[in-house]
């Protein structure tokens, strides 16, 4: 796990959004600002076994997302080798950001020792719960009791909340 130095993802600096939809659209595009700046201020290494498996995943899902689409078999095939061929350069640049968010993310969620309790996990399937209009038993049916699924994800937003909470935003 790369150590991910303080001065590199606290007092980032990014210019306030303006002319967004909403106030909510607004917050994602500071964080997603705030993120890219993140990962330019942290030169790691970013391993290519990891970036492979991004890549494929990210096929897997075009595959899926084209037969959903409904397209016909002959043109489904025809149109997936011309254009696999040309979208592989788009998909590895996307899959190396990728993993470079979670592994720089992974470094400041070690380096602010965050953690997530089981009252945190308790509130956030009641969300997902809300969300989906479903009863919280079928939500813990579905993700398991201890909840333990929710746990990274949740992780992961601690660690961008704190990050955009300590950026400088002018």
């Amino acid at each position: 796990m790369p150590m991910i130095a303080e001065k590199n993802y606290k007092g980032v600096e990014v210019e306030r959004v303006k002319n967004a939809p909403s106030a909510k659209n607004a917050e994602m595009q500071l964080k997603d600002a705030i993120i890219d700046k993140v990962l330019e201020a942290n030169d790691i290494e970013v391993p290519q076994d990891l970036v492979d498996d991004e890549v494929k995943m990210m096929v897997i899902e075009l595959k899926h997302k084209m037969k959903y689409e409904s397209m016909s078999s002959s043109g489904y095939f025809d149109f997936m080798q011309d254009d696999m061929a040309d979208r592989m350069e788009e998909f590895r640049e996307e899959a190396f950001k990728l993993v470079k968010i979670r592994l720089v993310l992974k470094g400041i969620i070690e380096a602010e020792n965050f953690e997530v309790t089981k009252e945190d996990l308790e509130v956030e399937a009641k969300a997902i719960s809300v969300r989906q209009q479903m009863p919280i038993e079928m939500v813990k049916d579905f993700l398991g009791e201890d909840l333990e699924s929710l746990k990274d994800d949740l992780l992961v937003r601690k660690a961008i909340d704190f990050v955009y909470a300590n950026a400088v935003i002018k």
